[in-house]
């Protein structure tokens, strides 16, 4: 499966809060408008308690909350772009200026392990993640993943 399969113009945002509760929370309402959600209030649980295990934010400026839980029928994805920068306790220290949400049924370790990975692969090239950060939302940001073939 390809990240550019599970994005949708609608869940690719310029993210409003500045601090990281409230970027999660605003991505996982971005990712819960898709029909493959049936349970919004529990997919941000299940976000939200991932991330208390471990920050997500994975270096680079970015961050990949991931949840995968029963009421989440197929795989899906969103982003979030904050173009100043959230504090999000990364493994680099740095801010946050990119989350990439995936959601998917539980179960399906594979498909979801390979996403993380497509994930981690085009945002440690520097060319691919300053095109992501700089893109337009929604078309430009799905146009560099068309591109990548991600």
């Amino acid at each position: 499966m390809e990240l550019k399969d599970l994005l949708a113009p609608e869940r690719i945002v310029e993210l409003a809060s500045r601090e990281k509760l409230g970027a999660l929370k605003e991505i996982v309402t971005v990712a819960a408008r898709c029909d493959a959600v049936s349970d919004p209030a529990g997919l941000e649980r299940a976000v939200l308690e991932r991330e208390e295990i471990l920050s997500t934010g994975i270096g680079f400026g970015v961050a990949v909350p991931h949840a995968k839980i029963p009421t989440v029928r197929r795989f899906i994805g969103a982003i979030g772009i904050s173009r100043a920068g959230i504090p999000y306790d990364a493994l680099d220290g740095e801010p946050v200026r990119m989350l990439i949400l995936i959601a998917g049924p539980s179960g399906d370790n594979r498909t979801y392990l390979g996403l993380l990975s497509k994930i981690v692969r085009v945002v440690r090239r520097p060319e691919s993640l300053q095109r992501l950060l700089a893109a337009g939302v929604p078309d430009g940001v799905l146009e560099v993943f068309r591109e990548t073939s991600l």
